[in-house]
């Protein structure tokens, strides 16, 4: 059998060691021949193959066959290799208001075993708790051997101090929140970093075929986020700051936000003022459609609200599409100011096709200015409750297997 191979991105690897430059290029590239690594990594290939036969005997890489070379091709036939995804496993955590998700996935990010415990929004849960809890309930469900997970990572619905590591959150229900004993409570590395982050390096590994090497990831959950691929490095910027789009100022005259500022994007388009606009929208007006929805506001969802926007709920609508108005003013934003290979949109209000194809439209008419073909670099992605949990295990493996003792 023979494979046909289409690189398209060559990984600008920063100062590592051989062999973690040489994982971090079959990541993104596999199936790759060693003499491609070699120019890509810029490793000579004497190196590559050494270091590959070693990862061979290893267990971590596999030969998969001789690449397709083309009809009348002459000359040695190229070997493609590729990661052994069940080399190893990594634990991925996310916690939101809405849920803590926790999952084991593979090193290609396929999710083997996951959980969900959701959580009451009036209740403040006992986060450090639970999330020890649930990794050790996956660990007695899973049976995997100890020495094959490599670590744990969670994303967290917040900033992660650069010089202490800890959590920062202006949510009070998350006080509790203790990393060190999350750290005591397993024998494995424990690395964390914002959820939004997590998805976007889950996208940057998992998915390297559709992700280039610089790419946006805006994120809208109960909260707002954009984060930065760039040059195949997560951005973090100077301090926490970096990333918080939600907190840009699109309507000076608008609602007053959590931060103290007025106009804020989330004020407008983030699932918390979706949310509720729909309560006061269900206790105030006697026509809405909400009301054949669900018997009491606090019951509604993100999914009733899109229904009643695509059923033609007038208020919705007024609503959503003035949300909308201001989301793709500030993609479009992005896009010109960052001009990133891709932007990634990820939420669960983008699921609604009514609501997907007007934001679409919305972000083109902002970049009528752009050449056409710029417009598809904006790409919504399928929503999944575990997909937070995964950017997590992401994280874990990008720290604790492709840069293992870089850090």
């Amino acid at each position: 059998m023979t494979w046909s191979v289409i690189r398209l991105y060559r990984p600008k690897i920063k100062k590592l060691s051989n062999k973690n430059r040489i994982l971090e290029c079959i990541f993104r590239c596999a199936p790759i021949a060693r003499t491609d690594i070699a120019e890509d990594a810029d490793i000579t290939p004497a190196t590559v193959t050494l270091t590959v036969n070693g990862l061979i005997a290893d267990g971590m890489v596999r030969e998969l066959g001789e690449a397709d070379s083309g009809e009348g091709s002459s000359g040695r036939k190229r070997i493609l290799i590729d990661m052994v995804p069940d080399y190893a496993y990594s634990i991925g955590v996310e916690f939101t208001q809405k849920a803590l998700v926790t999952c084991i996935t593979d090193l290609k990010g396929t999710c083997i075993c996951q959980s969900e415990r959701p959580f009451d929004e009036s209740l403040p849960p006992r986060i450090t708790e639970e999330i020890i809890e649930q990794i050790q309930n996956l660990l007695d469900s899973c049976q995997l051997p100890p020495e094959r997970i490599i670590g744990i990572g969670i994303a967290v619905p917040g900033h992660m101090d650069k010089e202490s590591r800890h959590f920062i959150s202006n949510h009070t229900v998350w006080q509790s929140f203790d990393s060190d004993t999350i750290r005591r409570a397993f024998p494995y590395p424990v690395v964390m970093e914002n959820n939004a982050r997590c998805m976007a390096l889950a996208q940057y590994l998992f998915s390297p075929g559709s992700s280039p090497e610089n790419f946006s990831f805006f994120h809208i959950g109960l909260g707002m986020f954009c984060a930065n691929v760039t040059d195949g490095e997560l951005f973090l910027g100077n301090n926490y700051v970096s990333g918080e789009i939600g907190h840009t100022i699109v309507k000076a005259d608008g609602q007053p936000c959590e931060c103290g500022k007025y106009g804020c994007l989330q004020t407008i388009a983030s699932e918390r003022w979706l949310l509720k606009y729909a309560r006061l929208l269900y206790q105030n007006t006697a026509d809405t459609i909400l009301h054949n929805m669900v018997d009491t506001p606090e019951e509604l969802t993100i999914q009733h609200i899109t229904t009643a926007y695509s059923m033609g709920d007038a208020a919705i609508g007024r609503y959503i599409t003035d949300a909308l108005k201001y989301l793709g003013i500030s993609i479009s934003n992005v896009a010109i100011l960052m001009n990133p290979g891709k932007i990634f949109l990820h939420g669960q209000l983008f699921q609604n096709e009514d609501i997907r194809r007007e934001l679409m439209n919305i972000i083109e008419r902002q970049l009528l200015f752009v050449d056409s073909k710029y417009v598809n670099n904006a790409e919504i992605l399928p929503y999944r409750q575990t997909d937070g949990a995964i950017g997590a295990s992401a994280l874990s493996v990008f720290h604790n297997f492709i840069r293992k003792n870089e850090n």
